[in-house]
């Protein structure tokens, strides 16, 4: 795909941003492309060169969310088990202190609605947040394999027991909660990685 220029970044933008409000105050359905230009303040014309479709600025604003996601791991290579453990500690509280954000979780509400009946939403929910996290994970968990810090049997259900931990606090404290978004206490994800260390092969006692 060919790189925006910032002009075209901050039009962009302006238009998701403008969705992203409708969407929020009076639903998917109910927000026609017409409304969208009028927040937007850009022709009809401008906003159906960047997004044919309302689908389209659905899946773009989705695709913000997982822009928020903490970077991928890759670069952090942990030569000890205390380096694991510090790593993975950082990625839950920045996971868990990114989504649960008060608009981050209206976002979420909104699109697990859509994608329940959008194929597209539902392919693009899964890789933003789920597949992203399990990669970012394993690339961490494989970087700690690489300098025999550990052994990985089944690397696919390892991360699973760890995003899945993550993510609980993401669901019970934000997604299906009636009251605002919880974080975690630091000492309850300081627990949950420790348990979750308890699971894996370790090499030695490094």
């Amino acid at each position: 795909m060919e790189e925006l220029s910032p002009r075209a970044k901050a039009k962009r933008r302006q238009i998701t941003d403008a969705a992203r409000t409708l969407f929020l105050a009076q639903g998917f359905s109910r927000t026609t492309m017409d409304a969208i230009t009028a927040e937007a303040g850009v022709s009809k014309q401008t906003l159906y060169a960047y997004f044919p479709s309302k689908i389209d600025l659905l899946i773009a604003i989705l695709a913000e969310v997982e822009g928020t996601l903490p970077d991928p791991p890759e670069l952090v290579a942990p030569t000890t088990r205390a380096e694991l453990r510090t790593a993975l500690l950082v990625f839950a509280e920045s996971v868990t202190g990114t989504l649960l954000q008060s608009q981050m979780i209206a976002v979420l509400r909104l699109v697990v609605g859509e994608a329940v009946r959008l194929p597209e939403v539902r392919s693009m929910l899964v890789e933003a947040l789920p597949i992203a996290l399990l990669n970012r994970t394993a690339a961490l968990l494989r970087a700690a394999a690489g300098n025999g810090v550990l052994t990985l049997d089944h690397p696919e259900i390892s991360v699973r027991l760890f995003v899945g931990g993550v993510m609980s606090y993401v669901m019970f404290g934000g997604l299906l909660s009636n009251e605002p978004p919880v974080r975690p206490k630091p000492e309850s994800l300081q627990w949950l990685v420790d348990a979750y260390l308890r699971t894996l092969d370790f090499t030695d006692d490094r």
